[in-house]
């Protein structure tokens, strides 16, 4: 049996990493395989039968998925769905007086027919309307496929898309055939209905709306309301597993379901396995409910299924092995979608209990404070190289922060939340004071908290780097330190793990002309980072929200620490248009900069001076550096105030232009006239037909030109007319839309090699 999971369980996970998913028939292909191994009984047939079942399964998956996608030709037409809405809305302000409210929708009916297809979508409504679980409705929309940014470093939200079977995403339009057609709802959508109800209970309270999101978090799962400086301060302390609902939280409920479940039967005259047997699945019962609150995340679902084994075997008077259980559980969850193990959610939580069983089997005395100190110290070391590979670092004070916040989470946070829950489906008045009481301790500890992250934010957290391999190693070093042995033993475990902290070693220690241009993928905006040996220039940061979640902490940031960059030659921001300047503040906040030029002044950020056209530099490695426009003085538009950079790489020039329009275009041909010719352009205002002008380009003469905009953006871009007039001209286009972040690399001499990294990165769901 356990043969059978491991094969069926690797094949499964191999199979979502596809770049192209195999025709449909070549699943019954691999089932006959699997049937016709079934005749011998070894370790060996069974392995072969998991992998064969598992790849038929991931086959059947991925296509009835590929299937249900938008079509293309339905992209950005108006259409009209008929259906159910599924989940917990997700709401954000997005203004003073605007909200967004973002939900999955089980499509009943679409119109037109051609477009027929798509069954779970996404949807963002901005009208007044509060959405809620259950209810039916029919709105006028526009899809698009589920896409994501795909940039080194980063995660890719197509990754999510993707585990949870979406078919498309869109926005509901204002309409007349936007209506509510029944409130009822249905059984299915009850959870989701009660989950609202409490979570909106809970928004009531009167205490710190970060506290007020935790116990959201913590009790129905409701993600909406942690700001980006709460998820971050959890990150620097290691605790960012407590605000979603994990497995030690189903062992929380569980073990409180047993207490009671046990006491309960006290006074009934059952005894012995029986009533233990009864106190368990009382205990499972529980758990299941909770997990109901929780949505059923994949953490959730591991608990479930490991304690189902254990409840089931204790049932049936059998002795149930962890490890057995996990290797069950995992099936089970990649059964019930194949595609779990694409985010980090399913590694770090089948990890972590991994871990642990690990650290069981050679853990020996040291009394119950011992071996408490002892695993989280462990677990504080394993999730280094975990962090390393998912995150881009750890907490040094994890260790010291989960010993706090575990136990007071889940004996006095949780199950005073929970009683609160009960009271409040009673219609009991204490509910308000149980979660009163639930949020004091971290009302009093979130203050400290937050000084901590203010005062030691940037030695609390380890940036660190690496790719697979060393990570795998870095893993297998952790393992070693468990192990009986001498000092020998632990020497090696530090040697693997030291390529995880070591800065990577430039491949151009001698500065020299060879250079990496990077267009990051950031949506509608625009992000540029130029690095060659210790020097790199960062061209604008891409757009979001400045004081929330924006490109340059989402995306510049970690490709710049992905390279090992900790600091900034210079930081150009073209113009003040937020698609290009939202994250000034964060890459300023984060790293030093030893030059900040920028057109125009950008809100609030101090320092920096204005671009002025003439000004250069050049890097040791010979890279020269010139702003062409704008000019000393000289009013122009928020657009033409753009810093026109001009960067010469010995015979090989680039051009990025901010959003000039033709006006400017003109001007700059005019006054710089030769000097404007450049091998490479950055298109103007992402490939709008206001700009990159026919007398522009038979000035610059590009031989490549990057368009950076949205997939499916509403404002058209690149529009039609440009891409034409560069076709024309012979221009190869590259588009960030489409392929992803577009790393070029230059050398003097040679043609650029170009990688997109949605090709090199290429998976069968994307």
């Amino acid at each position: 049996m356990q043969s059978w999971m491991i094969g069926t369980v690797s094949a499964i996970v191999l199979s979502g990493m596809w770049p192209e998913l195999p025709p449909w028939p070549f699943a019954l292909l691999f089932l006959g395989i699997a049937m016709a191994v079934l005749r011998w009984k070894t370790a060996g047939a069974r392995l072969i039968c998991g992998l064969a079942c598992g790849t038929a399964f991931g086959i059947g998956h991925g296509t009835v998925l590929l299937q249900h996608r938008v079509d293309a030709a339905c992209v950005g037409v108006p259409l009209v769905v008929t259906g159910r809405v599924a989940s917990l809305p997700n709401v954000q302000h997005v203004s003073a007086n605007e909200r967004r409210q973002r939900f999955e929708f089980m499509v009943s009916d679409l119109v037109p027919p051609d477009c027929a297809g798509p069954k779970n979508i996404i949807l963002s409504y901005y009208g007044k309307h509060s959405i809620h679980p259950g209810e039916d409705w029919r709105f006028e929309v526009k899809l698009r496929k589920p896409w994501g940014l795909a940039n080194p470093g980063s995660f890719n939200m197509q990754v999510w898309f993707a585990q949870q079977s979406v078919d498309a995403v869109g926005s509901v339009r204002e309409s007349r055939q936007n209506a509510l057609l029944s409130s009822a709802g249905g059984a299915i959508s009850l959870h989701h209905r009660l989950r609202q109800q409490i979570s909106d209970s809970i928004g009531e309270l009167d205490l710190h709306r970060d506290v007020i999101a935790m116990l959201q978090a913590m009790t129905v799962a409701d993600n909406s309301a942690i700001s980006p400086s709460l998820w971050l301060l959890g990150q620097e302390l290691g605790i960012n597993h407590l605000l979603v609902i994990s497995g030690s939280h189903i062992a929380a409920v569980a073990g409180a379901g047993l207490l009671l479940g046990g006491l309960l039967l006290r006074a009934l005259p059952w005894s012995g396995t029986r009533g233990r047997g009864a106190a368990q699945l009382f205990a499972l019962v529980l758990a299941c409910m909770y997990g109901a609150l929780a949505g059923f995340s994949i953490p959730v679902q591991r608990a479930l299924c490991m304690l189902g084994c254990f409840v089931g075997a204790g049932l049936a008077g059998r002795s149930s092995a962890p490890l057995n259980n996990l290797l069950l559980a995992a099936t089970a969850v990649l059964l019930a979608n194949p595609l779990a193990a694409l985010g980090s959610g399913f590694w770090l939580s089948f990890g972590a209990v991994a871990a642990l069983l690990w650290l069981a089997l050679w853990q020996r005395g040291g009394g119950t404070v011992g071996r408490l100190l002892t695993a989280h110290g462990f677990m504080a070391l394993v999730m280094l190289p975990l962090g390393a590979l998912f995150f881009g670092g750890s907490s040094v004070v994890a260790m010291l922060a989960n010993l706090v916040m575990i136990p007071l989470v889940g004996l006095v946070v949780v199950p005073l939340s929970l009683l609160a829950v009960v009271c409040f489906l009673a219609a009991w008045p204490l509910a308000d004071d149980l979660w009163y009481l639930a949020g004091w301790s971290l009302q009093v500890l979130l203050p400290a908290a937050n000084a901590l992250s203010q005062t030691w934010g940037k030695w609390i957290y380890l940036p660190l780097r690496g790719d697979l391999p060393q990570v795998l190693v870095a893993v297998l070093a952790m393992a070693l330190l468990i192990l009986p042995g001498g000092l020998e033993r632990r020497l090696l475990a530090l040697v693997l793990a030291l390529p995880l902290v070591l800065p990577p070693v430039s491949s151009s220690l001698v500065p020299g002309l060879d250079t990496q241009v990077t267009v990051l993928d950031v949506g509608q905006g625009t992000a540029v980072v130029i690095h060659s040996a210790d020097r790199t220039l960062v061209y604008d940061t891409g757009g979001g929200d400045p004081h929330g979640v924006n490109m340059g902490s989402t995306v510049v940031l970690p490709y710049l620490q992905a390279l090992g960059i900790d600091s900034l030659d210079t930081l150009v921001i073209s113009h003040p248009d937020l698609d290009h300047s939202a994250g000034t503040a964060d890459i300023l906040d984060a790293m030093e900069v030893a030059r900040f030029r920028y057109g125009r002044v950008i809100g609030a950020t101090g320092g920096g001076q204005p671009c002025t056209a003439g000004e250069s530099w050049r890097w040791p490695g010979g890279q020269v550096f010139q702003f062409l426009s704008p000019a000393l003085a000289t009013p122009h538009s928020s657009n033409d105030s753009s810093c026109v950079l001009q960067v010469q790489l010995g015979d090989y020039r680039l051009l990025l232009p901010g959003d000039i329009q033709e006006a400017q275009e003109r001007m700059l041909a005019q006054y710089w006239g030769e000097q404007l010719r450049s091998h490479w352009l950055l298109a103007g205002h992402h490939g709008s037909r206001t700009s990159s002008s026919w007398t522009f380009l038979k000035r610059v003469q590009p031989e490549v030109a990057v368009m950076s905009s949205g997939y499916a953006n509403r404002f058209g871009h690149p529009h039609p007319s440009v891409t034409q007039r560069l076709e024309r001209q012979g221009v190869q286009q590259f588009f960030t839309s489409t392929d992803g972040a577009l790393e070029f690399r230059v050398a003097p001499g040679q043609v650029p090699q170009v990688t997109a990294f949605r090709q090199f990165k290429r998976r069968y769901w994307m």
